[in-house]
């Protein structure tokens, strides 16, 4: 019911409006017509209901551009889960407490909008959010809140609910404590060594419990936040790997053991304890903005598995619900609309349209008769459920193997460990010369050993170590300023490497739904129209249904409160309703919903049909449609990366045909791909250089076999718990930007490192000629850090051009 892919078709547009920023989210893009003002339906749609509901506010809250709203908005999900979790709650309290995971919120105005929402329902009484972990906790009178209501209504704004999960946040939560604690024995510290600085006397009475107490404090510090570096660092050389905590471990250990020493021996010149304190908290704060950043990424998503898909027994046996992985051979299950089927099955009750792009790539839905096999994966697109029988158990089902999560292997930069190797060498050449120079030829053990020590310690890449991870979390922000996140923290490393780009097409360079090319038809319906229309698509799956309903909600977001018509479903025809006139109303094939009369008259004009006693009444063409900058990011990759491959599943005539469209070679294109397929050429032409971006669990196998990986499906459990990142909106400028960001990181990377060899040739320099002393390295250290700061934001990439046309968002 679709027709095939074609090219974009835009409007020519005048040049204040060939770039515009999306009404909602911020983001620029490129309208089609002249009167887009929005970069996709979600933000359309979202926008909308903000505007009908009052809740403009949210556009004064939030700062800045926002991201763009996934399709998943229009795409009803089962909530019963919710409801069962409820049921639990309140069986053991009278005023029951629940931890939720949330995916969405991004900012201030997300979590007023939640807040709205939440005590909008009676009964609601506290929400507690969590944004950064990704988790809401809420409160209500027993017996007296809708939490099902309340979670749909959420995830029509873009925010998404699951079960609380085991989130990963240990590595996250260990820094944060170490770094608090850290903070504040330094800040102990410096407060009991500034008097030694302001000239306090050694006979003063509180001399001696000032030092004891500064030792104290330095050796709590280097327990506490100086062991991190050394778990980790003996971790990496146990593994081969040489990496900035070795240094940063060294320069500790000399430092606080050289303190200990010029302590016990009365020699003040040696005492570097608020060195040791300051330096700890340093190095814990870079590292955990570091962290911070990509945990927050990750958590922005649910850690959601689609194993975990509930399934009901048929009506006739009865019993309560169970996870897809609980299926066995020969047992009989209820699948859903909207639900995959998770092994091979055959259809038990009626036949069913069944989506397939999720695992083969086809964006046309498949009719499969009773007693006809269905594959694993296949989408439920109709809109009553199918008794199923499984053909195989979860563990036997090729998509059990699919959800598989293989471990990465680790991925390190060959180039720093060198440099880093080289580093180290030359410094301790540099620090044992200057001690045997003073030794031998000055005859000044005590000196010797003192230059020895400052070498050492001001030697210490302070600004590397807080420069680092400061540069990482600025380019990572710009991304999601971009809608494309990052989640592992060795992404650069790997980024730096890609020298081929791999491809899906269906839903990764084309959109995720069909796009109406003629939506003027849905606008000069009459509002009865509308309304049966309306219940016509609603609750469907079905790719056409989706793209209607995408339609009619961007333009009237109020559809969604519309009370529906009993719909009855033909599979591989279409849908059909009664009005209370007693209009017999269907959507679908013209064969099927046309009188064979009007059939044969409009054999030329195909499409979609919408009737109404077998006259048409409008007619509805779809087709893929490319997403937004595609032909500029290959373009841009193919002269700057190297080569591009498309992998699908998909028919070769339409990949060929779009290969051709956006200039790929036809030996680089490979069509009607299975899931081992992806994999195999995957695995071939990967060199440890490859990028791979896909969206479909026919993608899963691929994944485990590319260099670096990436996703714009967020909301099905699957490739977004495997990729390296993940985008988000309907374009591709994210991705277009991103290795020009990675050069510009890099140079930036360059400056940082020119600039700490300098200060280091500086500062050893004054420890050779006895120059150093506890006060100066105290000055100098934390200077070295903050022009090291300072040089990362200047030179921090600029956010997404917003165009002059709009200064501000929102309605």
């Amino acid at each position: 019911m679709s027709t095939p892919l074609s090219s974009i078709k835009r409007q020519t547009l005048s040049p204040e409006t060939a770039n515009r920023a999306c009404l909602h989210c911020g983001l620029p893009f490129q309208p089609r017509l002249e009167s887009d003002q929005f970069c996709c339906h979600g933000c359309h749609f979202v926008h909308g209901l903000l505007h009908h509901q009052g809740l403009e506010k949210f556009y004064e809250l939030r700062e800045g551009s926002g991201q763009p709203v996934a399709a998943h908005v229009f795409h009803p999900r089962d909530f019963s889960w919710l409801e069962d979790l409820v049921e639990e709650a309140e069986a053991k309290s009278d005023r029951p407490v629940l931890s939720l995971d949330l995916q969405g919120i991004s900012c201030l105005g997300c979590v007023w909008l939640l807040e709205r929402l939440f005590h909008g329902y009676p009964g609601a009484l506290t929400i507690d959010i969590q944004a950064v972990l990704g988790r809401v906790r809420i409160r209500w009178k027993k017996g007296g809140f809708n939490a099902a209501k309340w979670a749909a209504e959420c995830q029509k704004f873009g925010y998404l609910l699951a079960p609380e999960s085991e989130k990963n946040n240990r590595g996250h939560l260990a820094v944060t404590r170490r770094m608090g604690v850290s903070a504040a024995l330094a800040m102990n510290c410096m407060l009991f060594t500034v008097p030694h600085y302001f000239g306090m006397e050694e006979d003063f009475l509180y001399a001696p419990l000032f030092t004891g107490l500064t030792v104290l404090f330095a050796t709590l510090s280097f327990l506490v936040g100086g062991t991190y570096f050394f778990q980790r660092t003996w971790k990496g050389l146990r593994m081969g790997q040489i990496h900035i905590d070795l240094p940063i471990s060294l320069g500790l250990f000399f430092a606080y053991t050289g303190s200990l020493y010029g302590w016990t021996q009365g020699h003040l010149s040696l005492l570097y304890f608020d060195f040791v304190a300051v330096f700890v908290f340093l190095m814990l704060l870079g590292r955990w903005t570091q962290e911070l950043a990509l945990e927050k990424n990750r958590n922005f998503l649910l850690r959601q598995r689609n194993e975990n898909q509930r399934l009901e027994p048929p009506l006739s046996e009865g019993g309560a619900p169970f996870p897809s992985s609980a299926v066995k051979r020969g047992m009989h299950f209820l699948l859903k609309p909207g639900q995959y089927c998770p092994v091979r099955a055959e259809t038990c009750s009626r036949e069913g349209a069944f989506s397939m792009d999720w695992i083969t790539g086809e964006p046309e839905s498949r009719v499969f008769p009773q007693g006809r096999e269905v594959p694993a994966g296949a989408l439920l697109a109709g809109r009553e459920s199918i008794e199923m029988r499984a053909l195989e158990g979860w563990e036997d089902s090729h998509l059990h193997r699919l959800f598989q999560i293989d471990v990465r292997e680790s991925s390190h930069n060959p180039v720093l460990q060198k440099v880093i190797t080289v580093y180290l060498v030359l410094i301790l050449l540099i620090a044992t010369g200057g001690f045997m120079g003073w030794f031998f030829l000055a005859g000044e053990p005590v000196q010797a050993f003192q230059v020895m020590v400052s070498v050492l310690v001001v030697s210490c890449p302070c600004a590397i170590g807080v420069a680092w991870p400061l540069l990482d979390e600025v380019f990572a922000a710009a991304l999601r300023k971009r809608g494309l996140f990052i989640k592992e923290p060795n992404f650069w490393v790997r980024l730096d490497r890609v020298r081929k780009v791999l491809l899906d097409k269906t839903g990764t360079l084309t959109r995720e739904n069909l796009v109406l090319e003629n939506p003027g038809e849905l606008d000069r319906l009459a509002p009865p129209e509308k309304k049966i229309l309306w219940s016509l698509v609603d609750q469907s799956s079905h790719p056409v249904a989706r793209c209607l309903r995408e339609e009619f909600l961007a333009r009237e977001p109020s559809l969604v409160r519309q009370e529906l018509n009993p719909v009855r479903e033909f599979p591989g025809k279409g849908v059909e309703t009664t009005s209370a006139e007693g209009g017999v109303y269907r959507l679908g094939h013209p064969d099927w919903a046309l009188s064979s009369r009007e059939t044969v008259a409009e054999s030329t004009d195909r499409g979609t049909v919408f009737s109404r006693n077998e006259e048409p009444i409008a007619r509805f063409h779809l087709r893929e449609e490319l997403r937004e900058g595609v032909f500029e990011t290959i373009q841009q990759w193919q002269e700057e990366i190297g080569p591009v491959y498309i992998l699908s599943g998909d028919r070769p005539a339409k990949v060929s045909k779009l290969a051709h469209q956006i200039g790929v070679p036809a030996n680089q294109t490979f069509s009607r791909q299975s899931p081992e397929d992806k994999a195999r050429l995957t695995a071939d032409l990967d060199c440890r250089d490859t990028l791979l971006i896909g969206d479909g669990a026919n993608d899963s196998l691929a994944f485990d076999h590319a260099f670096l990986s990436g996703t714009p499906a967020v909301d099905r459990g699957l490739l977004e718990n495997k990729a390296d990142f993940y985008f988000l909106g309907q374009s591709l400028f994210a991705l277009r930007e991103l290795f020009a960001l990675s050069r510009k990181r890099k140079r930036v990377l360059r400056q940082v490192f020119t600039f700490t060899i300098c200060y280091n040739a500086m500062a050893v320099t004054l420890c050779l000629y006895g120059l150093m002393n506890p006060l100066l390295a105290a000055i100098i250290m934390p200077l070295s850090s903050l022009i090291s700061i300072g040089s990362v934001w200047l030179r921090r990439p600029a956010p997404p051009t917003i165009p002059a046309n709009i200064q501000k968002f929102g309605p």
